[in-house]
């Protein structure tokens, strides 16, 4: 086995790093090998095919709660969206975005991948900068 790693970069325009990894459209994925990019292409996020291949890490709550009473649902709605994302990418080893919720950054770390917040834009400086372990991860940006 070679010693490929790939890295995933949220955007939504496919020109440079846009939005936040729960809003990602797409993801530029770069291969990199002997800390040289060998190649990279554009991944389409696949929310909505990925249903029946994500993990079940959370009981659902189906009982109907009371006045007063904090139902998980949402939070349930959104993990697993995060976590469909992150399968969608589950190949990858570090997983670079604007920004990410307590959610996102779970599950990137759930499928064993280095969650990354950046404020770069652009891919290749971004890898560069991973690369060289100059890139700086804004920890302090998980919403």
């Amino acid at each position: 086995m070679s010693d490929m790693l790939k890295i995933a970069i949220v955007t939504k325009n496919g020109e440079s790093i846009v939005g936040t990894f729960g809003s990602s459209k797409y993801f530029k994925v770069y291969e990199i090998e002997n800390n040289k990019i060998v190649n990279e292409y554009l991944r389409e996020v696949y929310v909505d095919k990925a249903d029946e291949e994500v993990p079940s890490l959370i009981s659902k709550n189906n009982s109907g709660g009371g006045m007063g009473k904090f139902s998980l649902t949402v939070v349930d709605a959104s993990k697993d969206k995060h976590m469909k994302i992150a399968k969608s990418i589950s190949d990858c080893q570090v997983v670079i975005a604007r920004g990410m919720c307590a959610n996102a950054w779970d599950s990137v770390e759930q499928f064993n991948m280095e969650p990354i917040i950046t404020t770069n834009s652009n891919f290749e400086k971004t890898v560069h900068e991973y690369l060289n372990k100059t890139l700086e991860n804004h920890k302090d940006k998980i919403h």
